[in-house]
């Protein structure tokens, strides 16, 4: 199996790409699923269009711009294996979605943007074969609408936890039961970054986890001020696990953004919190 390279995948959007030469060349990837997951790259491909039409697959946006995708399996009810088990735990393994609409044959993939995992239900669909079974629809929302309320929500605790008590709640927010229809509303993904970002800025103990200099200021609470980054990510917004998050000074979260050498220091800083977050939470 080749090694995993941490860099982060990025696209533009609204870009039209070829499937085979610009995406599954050099980043991996099945080249015919629907949703292709990379074994070299820390990301997934999602792949919709009119043609999924035929074996039951009905995707669209809302009026918000979460975006409702079809799970994959052509034939009797749908299981959490392979593509669909990618999708729902992309999170807990640093995975980003990355969802590109077909346009037609031989005309390449429009780049839709990144997206997050919500939540999914269970629907009574047709297969291929026109037999009805029980297929899984995914919510995914957009990165774009989450980044700024990554940094905007940024408060003191609202409760008193110690550090393990705060550790355990955020890998449970990072696990998902999948035999159970998940829907609880749009709050849930806010709510389950909430407890992720309150947990790392906690374990950081007000030192910035790349420079391990003191934050730069404190909140108007006393708190010491750090931002939360997503190492898997080249935006951030949205839920994901303790692994994959640092607690950063703002002038490290810029650097590992902008600055000239950023993915060499994200991959330092995804290195360091291998080391940082204890091996029992992975």
């Amino acid at each position: 199996m080749p090694d995993l390279n941490l860099a982060a995948p990025s696209f533009v959007l609204s870009k039209v790409y070829r499937r085979k030469s610009e995406l599954h060349e050099p980043f991996g990837g099945s080249r015919q699923s629907g949703i292709s997951e990379s074994a070299r790259f820390l990301v997934v491909f999602l792949f919709t269009g009119d043609s999924g039409e035929r074996y039951g697959y009905s995707d669209r946006f809302d009026e918000d711009g979460t975006f409702f995708f079809t799970g994959e399996g052509q034939r009797g009810d749908m299981l959490f294996k392979r593509g669909n088990l990618a999708i729902r735990d992309h999170s807990s393994r640093g995975k980003a979605l990355h969802l590109f609409r077909t346009i037609g044959k031989g005309k390449g993939q429009k780049y839709l943007g990144e997206f997050v995992y919500q939540d999914h239900e269970w629907i009574d669909a047709l297969d291929v074969d026109k037999k009805m079974r029980k297929a899984i629809v995914f919510r995914l929302v957009p990165v774009a609408r989450l980044e700024q309320d990554e940094l905007t929500g940024i408060s003191e605790p609202l409760i008193d936890l110690t550090l393990d008590e705060a550790r355990r709640r955020a890998i449970a927010a990072a696990k998902v039961d999948a035999s159970k229809d998940t829907r609880h509303g749009r709050r849930t993904i806010y709510e389950r970054s909430r407890i992720v970002r309150d947990y790392v800025l906690r374990r950081a103990s007000g030192i910035c986890e790349l420079c391990e200099k003191s934050a730069p200021f404190r909140r108007t609470g006393g708190s010491a001020y750090l931002e939360p980054h997503h190492t898997t990510r080249v935006s951030d917004g949205g839920p994901d696990h303790p692994q994959f998050v640092a607690a950063l000074c703002p002038a490290c979260h810029r650097e590992v953004h902008y600055g000239e050498y950023a993915q060499t220091r994200n991959k330092e800083l995804i290195e360091r919190l291998l080391i940082i977050e204890p091996k029992e939470n992975r």
